[in-house]
């Protein structure tokens, strides 16, 4: 019977997760800080969305093929906007100027895994603001990271 020590840790790259910190500001992302952690990473809900076709913010996590492993939603990186509900009923969305934003992602540490890809709408709040006016704008890729290497570091 193997010692329930043992059978609780993680080995490298099996069950791991990799938590990213993004900083947006002046409407470019940076990867601040990544850490490697022995836990075993939170389900990605629903389909995978598709750039061009789908709205939102998300993550990919990619092999060296470009084929997406994972993905993972996200809320927009520009935290600079609130729904405004009238007596009515119409709601509107206010945005207000953002110098700079910080999030974080948690993705598997895979093995097979090249670079991680911010998929979303715009990162240009002027853009965002009449797209939502008109319609909803779809999605490109934003920005796109090598998968950093060793257990934590930071990345400025």
């Amino acid at each position: 019977m193997p010692n329930s020590d043992q059978s609780r840790r993680l080995e490298p790259n099996q069950r791991g997760t990799l938590r990213l910190t993004f900083r947006v500001a002046d409407g470019a992302v940076h990867l601040v800080s990544y850490e490697r952690l022995p836990m075993i990473c939170p389900p990605s809900v629903g389909e995978a969305p598709q750039a061009r076709k789908n709205g939102g913010f998300w993550m990919e996590l990619r092999d060296g093929n470009n084929h997406v492993l994972f993905h993972r939603l996200i809320h927009s990186p520009l935290i600079g906007s609130v729904e405004v509900h009238s007596p009515d009923g119409k709601i509107e969305r206010k945005f207000g100027e953002v110098k700079e934003s910080i999030f974080e992602v948690l993705l598997p540490d895979n093995p097979a895994a090249e670079s991680i890809a911010l998929i979303g709408e715009s990162l240009d709040l002027s853009a965002l603001s009449a797209a939502g006016a008109q319609q909803r704008a779809t999605s490109t890729e934003l920005a796109r990271f090598d998968i950093p290497r060793g257990e934590k570091g930071d990345m400025q």
